[in-house]
């Protein structure tokens, strides 16, 4: 780590500074103005030639002659949860939810990591543009956590001043320890799809259940029937998960309410499991509904396609990476993994070879025998500013590997001069 940090000195001393600043402001879903501005002015900072996308969103295209044209994002929103990391930079913003509703918000996910790396990365090509040739597109993406940014992007022309990219790239911090990188071919984040139920029945009195059509109980029978679905109707070498994440109804124990909502998501890679899964949950609501003599609706809420990684901008990206940290730290699990992200969107809806990675952010002293550790998603989720350093590295190695200069085969950092150096 000493190494990458003496390497990148010149870029990073900022970027960790940056990454500090995004952690203390979070903002929500499709609200990142105060980011935005942020992102531009450390931007501006660069050769690149930025402008805004998607409302809140960015792009720099940094052009280095001829060459690949390559795209990376980083995706800049936060999440609505308050934060209990202790840190001296903790956030203690508040947002406001589509619905109205004040609340906390945290950058719980690394979202301020992804930023902020992907911009010491774009200040180190630029700085270094012997050491590479093409155009780097970075892509400062919103919405990510509610699915709607990366389509948003494309919607509002994302690479209309470049063409289409010849690949597109992103990586992802995960709760494991920092030096980690996890990469594999084919699937490696799940296709997700969430709902709203809307169950309506007829209230009453609590002490005459007899009067009333009871949503209450309807529902709580559809999701106990749902949780059946997975350990019954697919098969166990499949990978399929159906939650139920949110249930609300009722004011009080002596009323039965008119009506009950909850919300339920599925995620799967191959599309006959998912078919499956959604088939089962509108067999099994629409019965349960019958059942209890209630009305029962559906309505889709979002749908965030798996992410499949190209085999050949994988082997590229495994090269690069493992340019850098060794071919031991670069790690090819036997399974996908089942979280979900929107820059799937990017090689579905524009047929753009993509690969995503993760990255550890977290402490190696953290990982001992029954610690817990804060995962992504949680109040306690943290990482460590290291992480700045390892995700600026990743960028820049994977870049330099894609857009070797023709000639000759593109020097290691290990051997390479300080940043700043011209």
């Amino acid at each position: 780590m000493r190494e990458l940090r003496d390497q990148f000195s010149g870029a990073l001393a900022s970027a960790v500074d940056l990454y500090r600043d995004l952690h203390r402001h979070p903002e929500l879903s499709m609200q990142e103005h105060r980011t935005q501005e942020v992102l531009r002015a450390a931007l501006n900072r660069t050769s690149a030639a930025v402008r805004e996308c998607a409302d809140t969103g960015l792009v720099a295209v940094l052009r280095n002659g001829r060459g690949p044209v390559i795209a990376m994002r980083a995706d800049i929103d936060a999440l609505p949860l308050p934060e209990f990391t202790g840190l001296a930079y903790a956030s203690r913003a508040v947002g406001t939810l589509p619905d109205g509703r004040q609340t906390p918000v945290m950058h719980a996910c690394g979202h301020d990591v992804h930023a902020s790396a992907l911009v010491a990365a774009l200040t180190q090509l630029d700085r270094r543009r012997d050491t590479w040739s093409g155009t780097l597109v970075a892509v400062f993406q919103p919405g990510e956590e509610t699915g709607v940014g990366a389509a948003a992007m494309i919607e509002d022309g994302l690479f209309d001043a470049t063409g289409m990219p010849d690949a597109i790239y992103a990586q992802h911090v995960t709760s494991g320890p920092i030096g980690l990188l996890v990469c594999r071919p084919g699937y490696f984040l799940s296709h997700q799809r969430s709902w709203r139920i809307t169950v309506d029945g007829h209230g009453g009195h609590a002490s005459r259940p007899h009067l009333a059509k009871d949503p209450v109980v309807a529902s709580a029978a559809m999701i106990v029937r749902l949780q059946a679905i997975v350990s019954r109707e697919i098969d166990p070498l499949r990978m399929a998960v159906l939650s139920v994440g949110s249930i609300h109804g009722g004011t009080a124990s002596n009323i039965i309410p008119d009506r009950v909502t909850f919300t339920v998501t599925t995620r799967n890679y191959e599309p006959a499991v998912g078919d499956r899964l959604v088939s089962a949950m509108h067999r099994v609501i629409a019965a349960e509904a019958a059942a209890s003599e209630v009305h029962a609706q559906i309505d889709a809420v979002s749908e965030i396609p798996a992410c499949s990684n190209d085999p050949d901008e994988t082997a590229n990206v495994c090269r690069g990476l493992a340019s850098l940290f060794g071919a031991a730290a670069v790690r090819s699990p036997d399974d996908p993994l089942p979280a979900s992200d929107d820059f799937s969107q990017y090689s579905r809806q524009l047929g753009i070879p993509s690969v995503i990675w993760n990255f550890g952010c977290q402490e190696p002293s953290l990982f001992g025998d029954g610690d817990d550790v804060p995962r992504n998603h949680t109040s306690r989720f943290a990482p460590h500013p290291d992480a700045v350093t390892v995700g600026a590295a990743a960028a820049v190695a994977v870049v330099r590997e894609r857009c070797a200069i023709a000639g000759s085969k593109m020097q290691s950092l290990r051997d390479g001069a300080e940043v700043g150096q011209q």
